[in-house]
């Protein structure tokens, strides 16, 4: 069912410096170490946050005591995305009832694909290598609970969703890859993907929640999340508002958090990404509150630094970016050596002071690229994303393209928007590094350089923005939020990019795509498990032997 309108955010603002304070649970007692801290009333702001933090968001710090309407359920979740309705689905299976409190007036999800180790192609040694992987991979930096949970489950969920797919009538493209390690050691990781765009990973959620309400859920649109409801340390509830009404949904068994990460919460971006504050947000309406409303509980944020997804897959062909093309700014000068990887291009880019959002740059190469660097992208294909040269291009998301060729460097400038004399001095020197073997700049390799003299030239206008921050509150291997002597807050889980940190280290990485969504998809799906059963095996699980239809080999 659905309720009201929907709920417009609060102002936000920067912050300076992080506050100190104790924790007061929401419907709980508790002390302060700060009283010129405290808010209007008796409550205080949690440890680790700010009061500026709560302006960026829709949480409520004041307890709230009187509502308009309560309701029961065995779960409440709260975020209807990849995470969030992926629990829905499977508390429902449980055979337990399920709400799910959406702030906005659909389900909202990221990215357009998942994956997982498919175990019964695995042995147990490749799955170890596997994990030792990934830790490298993530910069050592990855909760070893969660890889263990990602590694071990991830395989089931990816089968289970191609069954929760195939019912709603949406199924993605399949692949599953085998990686040979040492002697005998190997693994098969299986994908799934929703594709072409505009479709992704918000289409199949969408069409997955319209399956839960048939199926008994009740997801509550432009209902936000305000706050826990917490009685002698359990969290046994969540407060929602709706048109300016408090319901109070209490949860006989648990409250799972599925609200996403702070990429739209200033403040908190501030402190605890400070790097990015410069780039655009790809996400809205990302402000916390699910990290909030659990820090309120007992909670606290994982440890710096914060996993980030920054890239652009919309310009051009996503395998376009893997090749090492001349890489300019807006001003038409060289900022970094091309063979740094797509997800780490931001850590060069946020060097340029002089731009009001570094997240803009263009790749200039020639019309002889494919035999010069190998690529396998035919020219018909890159045709495809030039603006308006196609009407209907098959496969192309077209309010997002972006890529451009003349027959003159002059007129690419113009079509890129870069000054031509920058642009054709910078072709200039690349061609003089080609030529000599030697880039003098940068220290590119001999063997990726290739010359820009073969017209028509190409350029395409890339913009980094934050897609995702992968990391949240301190969570354990089940998804339960631990306090600050790591211990479980008794009925509160969280999942998603809001929790743990899966990714690990400084940047999102490629190893193997679809890490992030498949986990918390995973997440979503065996946090609901574990707060009905106590551990990790499914009523239904999905089974192998029934999911191999779906793939082609």
């Amino acid at each position: 069912m659905s309720i009201g309108r929907r709920e417009f955010l609060k102002g936000s603002a920067l912050v300076g410096g992080a506050a100190a304070l104790s924790g007061l649970v929401a419907g709980c007692s508790g002390g302060t170490k700060d009283k010129a801290k405290e808010a209007s009333s008796s409550s205080v702001y949690p440890e680790g946050t700010t009061a500026e933090d709560f302006e960026n968001s829709v949480v409520e710090v004041e307890t709230i005591t009187k509502f308009d309407d309560e309701k029961t359920y065995d779960i409440v979740v709260v975020g209807a995305g990849t995470a969030g309705v992926p629990a829905v689905l499977t508390a429902l299976e449980e055979g337990a009832s399920v709400a799910c409190l959406q702030k906005e007036s659909t389900a909202i999800a990221n990215g357009n694909g998942s994956s997982g180790p498919i175990l019964d192609e695995s042995n147990e040694i490749g799955k170890l290598q596997y994990k030792q992987a990934w830790r490298k991979a993530g910069g050592y930096r990855m909760n070893p609970d969660l890889l263990d949970l990602y590694v071990e489950h991830a395989g089931e969920m990816i089968m289970w969703m191609l069954a929760q797919s195939d019912q709603v009538g949406l199924l993605p493209v399949t692949s599953k890859t085998r990686t040979d390690f040492d002697e005998g050691s190997y693994i098969t990781v299986a994908s799934n993907n929703f594709s072409p765009k505009p479709i992704n990973n918000q289409t199949i959620m969408q069409k997955l929640a319209d399956h839960a309400v048939e199926l008994g859920a009740d997801i509550f649109y432009s209902t936000p999340a305000v706050q826990l409801v917490v009685e002698d340390g359990k969290v046994t509830g969540v407060v929602g508002r709706s048109e300016g009404k408090y319901i109070k949904f209490n949860a006989k068994k648990a409250v799972i958090i599925a609200a996403g990460d702070y990429q739209n919460n200033d403040s908190l971006v501030a402190r605890y990404s400070p790097d990015i504050v410069r780039f655009q947000k790809k996400q809205v309406n990302k402000t916390a509150d699910g990290i909030l409303m659990s820090m309120m509980a007992g909670g606290r944020m994982t440890p710096v630094n914060h996993a980030k997804t920054m890239h652009d897959m919309d310009a051009a062909p996503m395998f376009m970016t893997s090749y090492p093309f001349m890489a300019l700014t807006m001003e038409g000068e060289r900022f970094m050596n091309e063979d740094i990887p797509m997800e780490s291009w931001d850590l060069s880019l946020q060097w340029n002071k002089d731009a009001e959002d570094p997240g803009h740059f263009c790749r200039i190469f020639d019309n002889d690229y494919m035999a010069k660097y190998g690529a396998k992208t035919p020219i018909a294909t890159l045709e495809n994303y030039i603006p308006g040269y196609k009407e209907n291009p098959e496969g192309v998301y077209t309010s997002l393209i972006d890529t451009h060729r003349a027959d003159t460097l002059d007129e690419l400038a113009s079509q890129l928007g870069i000054p031509a004399n920058a642009l054709k001095k910078s072709v200039e020197k690349w061609n003089e590094h080609c030529a000599n073997g030697v880039d003098e700049e940068f220290g590119l390799a001999k063997d990726k350089m290739k010359p820009i003299d073969t017209p028509p030239y190409w350029g395409v206008r890339q913009w980094i923005r934050c897609s995702a921050i992968n990391s949240g509150v301190v969570i354990d291997g089940f998804c339960r939020v631990l306090d600050k002597d790591d211990k479980p807050i008794p009925g509160l889980y969280s999942v998603g990019s809001g929790a743990g940190n899966i990714c690990g280290g400084l940047e999102w990485n490629l190893y193997q795509g679809g890490l992030c969504c498949g986990s918390y998809m995973t997440m979503g799906r065996y946090a609901v498990i574990h707060a009905l059963t106590g551990g990790l095996t499914p009523s239904h699980p999905a089974s192998y032997a029934d999911s191999t239809k779906y793939w082609k080999s």
